[in-house]
């Protein structure tokens, strides 16, 4: 939808390896939008002074580590607006939040240490998580695939079940292996069982 959009990946596979690796932050001025990986990111010098507009993240949960170089590499950059699409924002504890705040809002939720120490500290407190909810409210755009508002041209979701029996020889060996470990059980007591 916008034709006139001049786009320059920034990964080996666009561009070698060695002429992106003495890339001239000059020559970046001829695009529109720079796409790279969270991966390849922190091999591009020329991308840590260069000023953004706006730097959008996406699959923002890959930045849920601070204490990665790839991490840094993202929280490096210079942009007057930044944006983080995911639908995971937390994947295995509340902390992942704060590092995708971190990149957005830097201080918003203070350090990481004072966060983590709050965030043990709600699940025991009446009002739990929800001075956290009302302070990032503002901030978070959910959308669910049932508000038709939203997304109205959106499928419904369609369920099919495919059944993939086993072959004649994966079910010989199924069976074995449950016969086996049926034995050792019967075989076995207390913690070894």
């Amino acid at each position: 939808f916008t034709p006139g959009l001049r786009l320059r990946v920034l990964h080996p596979s666009a561009e070698p390896a060695k002429d992106l690796a003495r890339l001239d932050p000059r020559s970046l001025a001829g695009a529109d939008v720079l796409l790279t990986t969270y991966g390849y990111l922190h091999r591009l010098e020329a991308l840590k002074d260069h000023p953004f507009e706006l730097v959008v993240l996406d699959e923002a949960q890959a930045i849920k580590n601070p204490g990665t170089r790839q991490v840094a590499a993202v929280k490096a950059l210079k942009a007057r607006f930044r944006l983080a699409l995911t639908g995971t924002p937390i994947e295995n504890r509340i902390g992942d939040l704060w590092s995708i705040f971190d990149f957005l809002n830097p201080g918003l939720l203070g350090s990481a240490e004072g966060f983590t120490s709050w965030s043990r500290g709600a699940a025991k407190r009446e009002d739990g998580y929800a001075p956290l909810r009302r302070l990032l409210g503002p901030y978070v755009l959910r959308r669910l695939k049932t508000d038709k508002d939203v997304v109205p041209d959106l499928p419904d979701k369609t369920e099919v079940k495919a059944y993939c029996p086993l072959a004649r020889k994966q079910a010989a060996l199924y069976q074995q292996a449950v016969d086996e470990l049926a034995a050792r059980l019967a075989g076995s007591e207390g913690i070894a069982r």
